[in-house]
């Protein structure tokens, strides 16, 4: 019989949900502080409303992407796979992630190069993985005494288009993913190396990954460290 509080016990999803949940903590408390100040606060609440939506959007769409995963799990929802222009992607998903960026004062660098050619994928579950994963590295970024870039990057190689998130801040090894999906769920900081906290949104990343047939796995670029995936090129596109 299972014991209330018991980690161990908990399938894969539990143990998601369970991160997810926990993540959502930290902005709910903020909001929660932050309504309590602008209904003393006559005079100046346009700033602390325009955080609050900012921060409200962002746990909404980690839900709504832990969400999006189980229904493709549970095959309540098709996937849609087309060639994906993976540049504009990571545009659209910086453009996303930039207004959670700026609460922290971090900025967002774009790196596909012009050879990153259009991939395979369902466009709506690579994005979702991708933001789900940028809003970690956001705090990771911000949680660094000297705040840096958070850098989204795509290049090809002779294995297909790497796309990811990379830092400044990370400090990863080869065998950081491989320790942290062992014990998520059973520590409440499973990628200290990354982050302060339960870092759900790798995970929800990496489960939103897995059911495109692609993996996360721990990458440098340009002196950056980062969580990256790869990608098939489109066969129908590589000679346009």
């Amino acid at each position: 019989m299972r014991q209330a509080g018991d980690r161990a016990q908990l399938d894969e999803q539990e143990r998601l949900f369970l991160g997810v949940v926990e993540q959502l903590t930290r902005p709910l408390l903020i909001l929660s502080r932050m309504s309590e100040a602008a209904l003393t606060d006559e005079h100046d609440t346009t700033n602390q409303w325009r955080t609050a939506q900012v921060l409200s959007d962002t746990a909404l769409r980690l839900v709504e992407s832990y969400s999006l995963s189980l229904r493709i799990q549970g095959k309540l929802t098709p996937l849609t796979f087309e060639p994906v222009t993976i540049s504009s992607l990571l545009y659209d998903t910086a453009e996303r992630l930039a207004p959670y960026a700026r609460q922290y004062g971090i900025d967002i660098e774009l790196d596909t190069g012009p050879r990153a050619q259009p991939v395979v994928a369902d466009r709506v579950v690579l994005q979702s993985a991708f933001e789900s994963l940028g809003q970690v590295f956001v705090i990771a970024q911000a949680e660094t005494e000297q705040r840096s870039q958070l850098r989204l990057s795509a290049h090809r190689t002779r294995h297909g288009v790497i796309a990811g998130c990379y830092g400044s801040a990370a400090t990863l090894g080869v065998d950081s993913l491989r320790r942290a999906r062992s014990i998520q769920g059973n520590s409440r900081q499973p990628f200290q190396q990354l982050v302060n906290g339960p870092a759900a949104g790798v995970f929800v990343a990496d489960s939103l990954l897995n059911t495109l047939a692609a993996h996360l796995h721990v990458a440098r670029y340009h002196n950056m460290t980062g969580l990256a995936t790869t990608l098939q090129p489109s066969k129908q596109l590589q000679l346009v």
